[in-house]
This record gives structure tokens, sequence and C-alpha cells, in this order.
């Protein structure tokens, strides 16, 4: 029996002290190739209707890939810490700027592991971690990204204006108590997606950082889009409801790819019938990444 892939429980330790668990799948012979996925809003590094595509085929084409957690995984998850202690963070809890140290504590394990080539890969709110990362954090050994879903965050359809104003108005006014750790009344996505008024605030305040893809807003410079200066190939589906009903899909893959002015190679693709989870999509999407970073 031929052995597509080995599969591994790996472990980084953030520059904050906390330790994130991933899923290491590599191919049979070395390569120096990894791909980096970054879960979005309470996701985790199992779940995800694309990973069983990209589990098979990304390691039979010679390219690792590294599916991981991130203080946002599940609403609410308890760490360990590299003092010995725990932290209950999760979605509820997390703020959007620490991103970076877990983005990084897995860049640095991978260069560990001897991964000379890595391809960022985020999903929904990944995506704006993605880009985020790559903006404050620009780094040597990121050799490509990959957008699933890139979600404009700050654009609010008519059916959540009310609510998103009123939940601002709450976290507003927990914060000035010193309630930041206290759990909104109500949640703008279901309630798998409840926040913390902390949360609230760095995903959706006034001065959040994201809001990377701004397609209401298409003439105007996407200042982290602007600076990405490696190839970025983005999907998403005309039923993706982070676009849609508000944006025409090919439209907003349009304004997206033409905001990646120093981007040496683009791709944009919209799948008939993908939702924001691709389900059904996993196998395209795959072959899609394999071929353009070939």
């Amino acid at each position: 029996m031929t052995i597509i892939f080995q599969m591994k429980i790996i472990k980084t330790e953030t520059k904050d002290g906390l330790i994130l668990n991933g899923l290491l799948f590599e191919p049979a012979e070395k390569t120096c190739k990894i791909i980096i996925n970054i879960h979005g809003m309470s996701g985790d590094p199992y779940s995800s209707s694309f990973y069983p595509a990209m589990i098979s085929l990304y390691p039979a084409n010679k390219i690792a890939f590294l599916s991981t957690e991130n203080r946002g995984t599940h609403s609410v998850t308890q760490f360990n810490t590299t003092e010995g202690t725990t932290q209950n963070i999760g979605n509820i809890y997390e703020l959007f700027d620490d991103c970076l140290y877990d983005i990084q504590g897995w860049v640095n394990k991978a260069l560990e592991l001897g991964y000379t080539e890595i391809w960022l890969q985020g999903h929904s709110l990944g995506t704006s971690k993605v880009i985020y990362f790559m903006d404050k954090t620009p780094s040597k050994n990121v050799h490509g990204i990959i957008l699933l879903s890139p979600w404009g965050m700050m654009e609010f359809d008519k059916e959540e204006q009310l609510p998103h104003a009123r939940l601002l108005l709450e976290a507003e006014e927990l914060i000035a108590k010193s309630k930041e750790n206290q759990i909104l009344s109500e949640s703008l996505f279901g309630d798998d997606a409840l926040m913390s008024a902390k949360t609230y605030i760095s995903f959706f305040g006034n001065k959040s950082k994201t809001g990377i893809f701004d397609y209401s807003s298409p003439n105007s410079p996407w200042e982290a889009m602007n600076m990405i200066s490696v190839p970025v190939i983005a999907f998403t589906g005309d039923k993706d409801d982070g676009i849609v009903p508000d944006l025409d899909p090919y439209e907003a893959m349009k304004i997206l790819e033409s905001q990646l002015i120093n981007c040496p190679t683009k791709k944009t693709i919209v799948f008939d019938g993908a939702d924001h989870d691709f389900s059904g999509f996993g196998d395209r999407i795959a072959r899609e990444v394999i071929s353009f970073s070939s």
C-alpha cells in the first residue's frame, strides 16, 4: 500500500506564552513547502468541509498541510501556557491584534521543522488575520497567500445594522464599567458567535483592524492589501453570505484583485453554488491551489 501522507500532532508556543496545537500532514517524501491554515470565527483545525481534500491532495502533490489552532478556536477554549497555567479564550474572548502572536508562532514552528517555502491559508476571519499579519510582520519566509471567503467584516447589511448599533453601545457601556469580559446579550451571527464586550469592540469597533476587505470603497486604498508582494489566490462562492446579497461576488473579487497592486501573481475564483464554508468544493479549491502555487 502506498503511503500518501503522515499525520502528526504538533505544538507551538506564542511570544506571549500560549501553547497551541496543530495537525501536520506531511508527504511521504520530504518537501520544503507547507501550507499553514488559519481558521475562521469559532473554527477549529479538523472540522471544516474542505479539510479532507487538502489533507490528501496537498501531500500527494508534495505540499505539507498544517491545520492550526489559534486563540479564536471554538467559542471558548482552555489553552495551556508556558508558565504551567491555563487561559480561557476562544472566539468569545479573543482580541484581533493577538493573531500576530498566533500566526508568528506557527511560522516559527514550520521553519523549525525545516520548511522554507511557507504559504498562509486563511478562511473567513482567518483571511483578515493573514493579511493583517503580512502587513504588520513582513516575512521573507512567506511565499504566498490563499484566501477562502475573504469577508468585509465591517460591512453590515440592513438586517444587521440595528443589532450592530445596539451591540456596539452595549459593549462600550460594559467596558466603561470595567466589565470587558461580560458576554453581550445577543449575536449578529447566531449562538455560536457570542462575544464578550472587549471582543466585539476589537472586531467591530470604530478602531477595529478587521476591515481589511472594504468592498464598499473600491476606489479607496486598501492599505494592507496594497502592500502584499507575494502571490495571492482568493476564492468565494455565489452563495457566500459574507458577501452576498450586499455585493455581486464576481464584482467583489474584481475589486479585491485590483487592490493587489504590488502582487506579482494573483488569481480570484468564484464557484457557482458555493457557500461561505465551501461545502462540496474542497477538491476544486485544493487543485486550484496546487496549480497556482507550483
